[in-house]
């Protein structure tokens, strides 16, 4: 293995696995409107069976009254019968009384039996409109579905395929403790998981190393083991820019948080703190050739 072969495969690795998280994110996102779809089809299909629950009520009261309709009128029939066979007025006055009860109610039952006869009418045309709106909306989610199903299939596809590149390239030089440890790195930095350190500064950051930590990285560099950013926790190694170059970008970093400090002390003062300028990253304030 050349020195700087774990480098080159974790640079390698990081744009496949860009595309990778940019499939994954795409299959997160693909579903959005079938979901929408899907709540919207429940709540049909709830409100299809609360009316279709309301129908089967309304079916076994009007049974019920059509009973005792039924009963009603018989017993009138009954009643009118034995009219023809009553002796005295005591029995018929008892009988004539029984009869009219009888008219009363069978009229009275008539009334509520034809009054929920079309009620039940009215609900079952509203049942079987719903039925139709259900039915063309559960046909639309199955189509949906279908093709959210088939785009998924075929992203899965893809990021298959770069699994398996990524396993070429990894093969018997990135460890697998440290591949699953970069690919979380790449996913949660914004798909930057190695970077380089420009003079002083790490370009993942934008925040200035201290220099010994870069004298040290810049041989880890050379011999291609691997190093954290002790700030944003990226994979960083030590690429060699032009002496100007270098120190011009160092030096523009360092002013801008110079800047910042000054901005942020100006603040803290104005509302009675203070605080001194911050050199916890290990340098000096001026630039420190090396």
């Amino acid at each position: 293995m050349s020195r700087n072969e774990k480098l080159d495969c974790l640079k390698k690795l990081q744009v496949i696995l860009q595309k990778k998280f940019v499939l994954e994110d795409k299959i997160n996102s693909i579903p959005a409107d079938l979901k929408a779809e899907e709540a919207q089809l429940r709540s049909a299909q709830e409100k299809y069976q609360n009316l279709s629950d309301f129908f089967d009520s309304l079916q076994s009261e009007q049974k019920s009254l059509a009973i005792k309709y039924d009963d009603a009128f018989n017993k009138r029939i009954e009643y009118e019968k034995q009219m023809e066979f009553i002796n005295t007025q005591r029995e018929f006055e008892a009988l004539t009384k029984q009869l009219e009860e009888a008219r009363i109610s069978e009229q009275s039952f008539l009334k509520m039996r034809n009054s929920k006869t079309a009620e039940l009418e009215k609900v079952k045309t509203d049942l079987e409109a719903e039925k139709v709106e259900l039915d063309a909306l559960e046909e639309r989610v199955r189509e949906e579905k279908g093709k959210v199903d088939s785009e998924i299939s075929s992203i899965n596809e893809e990021i298959a395929t770069l699994d398996a590149e990524c396993d070429s390239i990894k093969a018997g030089v990135i460890p697998e403790d440290l591949y699953e440890k970069f690919s979380n790195i790449v996913k949660k930095k914004d798909g930057f998981g190695i970077v380089p350190v420009y003079g002083q500064v790490c370009t993942g950051c934008d925040l200035i190393l201290p220099v010994q930590f870069v004298i040290d990285l810049e041989l880890k560099t050379e011999k291609g083991e691997i190093e954290y950013c002790p700030y944003c926790s990226r994979i960083i190694y030590k690429e060699t820019l032009d002496d100007d170059v270098e120190r011009s970008y160092t030096f523009e970093q360092l002013e801008s948080q110079k800047s910042e400090s000054k901005s942020s002390s100006q603040d803290e003062s104005a509302s009675g703190e203070s605080d001194n300028y911050d050199e916890s990253m290990g340098m000096d304030e001026e630039f420190e050739d090396f």
